[in-house]
């Protein structure tokens, strides 16, 4: 990293920087984070309870954006013939959901939220990464390139954990005379496992310092980049955010309110993703069914097609927990019936949805997630 200046050569407009335009972006990529708020207020002002507050995230934006996966794998004739075994292999992953949900509800949800964090943040270093790949201003500085993802990396995948470490551990963190620690780390009224050999005091300290260390990385880099001329205003704005957002999350009180806010930008964001790539696969002739190239030329078209699988999904729920009812299943345990039945349906959708993002944000195969324009 010893290079002074960008070459002339390599000098871009600041407009091409953008993955689309910068109305688009601003609007549906990186200030769509303002709608985190929007659970909080139907908790706080609208005085609704956390099981009427997921439901309405899950219904409104969280099942139409894991449902947006499929128009580009199960959907998608050309993904399932080429990749044909990794499509059998989504499968298992409601085979995994049932057992567990038998077995052991609280270690499918500790599992559930573990991979939900991972796949957040997957998804926040896919889009800093096409902001990364889009620029051609560092195209000959493989040495800055590597760094800057390393630093970018290492930001994202530190930032969710520190606050959640300490509630895990039991480790004081008192700031303001207030101990966030104190209530632990519990959603949906269950407390998450967490291996007893990790509860050690310092373990929080240390995920709080890798943070530290690396946020005062990403702000030497960003001052390097500006001075050398190959700052990127909306990559560094939607890494500001995410890492902000990611780190204070988990501070909240109500975590199952806290963490559907993430939800409702992450989901929002996904959706406008989806919906550029799937209009740019379209214009290439790189889809293969019809209706999702036709659904995805609007994105209202998009989110009510992806709406009515969640009703669908919602019908389905109303099928397992009425069986479950009738068979006598947990009979003196309403509540388990409920999240039984509830887990079953929409956790078996949701793992699959992680299970291919994963690959997607990968960007290993350009006909199914082209690169941006």
């Amino acid at each position: 990293m010893t290079v002074t200046s960008a070459p002339a050569a390599l000098r871009f407009s600041s407009r091409g920087l953008w993955l689309i335009s910068p109305s688009y972006d601003l609007v549906f990529i990186i200030f769509s984070s303002a709608l985190l708020l929007v659970p909080h207020l139907f908790a706080q002002i609208g005085g609704l309870s956390n099981v009427i507050v997921d439901l309405l995230v899950t219904a409104l934006i969280g099942g139409p954006h894991l449902f947006a996966t499929y128009t580009m794998t199960f959907m998608e004739p050309h993904f399932r013939e080429r990749y044909r075994r990794y499509t059998r292999g989504a499968l298992l992953m409601p085979v995994l959901v049932v057992s567990l949900a038998i077995y052991n509800l609280t270690l499918l949800v500790t599992i559930f939220f573990f991979w939900a964090s991972v796949h957040v943040i997957h998804q926040a270093a896919y889009i800093a990464d096409s902001y990364r790949f889009k620029d051609p201003r560092g195209r000959g500085l493989v040495r800055w390139r590597l760094w800057s993802r390393v630093i970018d990396y290492g930001l994202l995948m530190t930032s969710l954990y520190p606050i959640a470490t300490y509630k895990f551990t039991g480790t004081p963190l008192v700031i303001g005379g207030a101990n966030l620690s104190s209530e632990g780390f519990e959603t949906g009224g269950r407390a998450l496992l967490f291996p007893d050999f990790l509860k050690f005091e310092w373990l929080g300290p240390l995920a709080a310092g890798a943070f530290f260390l690396l946020l005062a990385a990403f702000a030497v880099k960003t001052v390097w980049e500006w001075r050398v001329d190959l700052f990127h205003l909306p990559k560094t704005l939607h890494m500001s955010l995410a890492a902000v957002l990611f780190f204070i999350t988990p501070a909240l009180p109500n975590l199952d309110v806290a963490f559907q806010g993430l939800n409702v930008w992450h989901s929002f964001q996904y959706l406008a993703v989806v919906l550029y790539l799937n209009r740019l696969r379209a214009e290439r002739g790189l889809i293969g069914s019809e209706l999702v190239a036709r659904v995805s030329k609007s994105g209202r078209h998009l989110y009510w097609m992806c709406l009515l699988f969640t009703l669908g999904a919602a019908v389905i729920y109303l099928l397992v927990y009425g069986a479950v009812v009738l068979g006598g299943l947990w009979a003196d345990d309403p509540a388990q019936q409920h999240y039984f039945s509830f887990y079953t349906v929409v956790l078996s959708a949701l793992l699959v949805h992680y299970y291919f993002d994963h690959f997607l944000f990968l960007q290993v195969d350009d006909v199914i997630t082209p690169h941006w324009a």
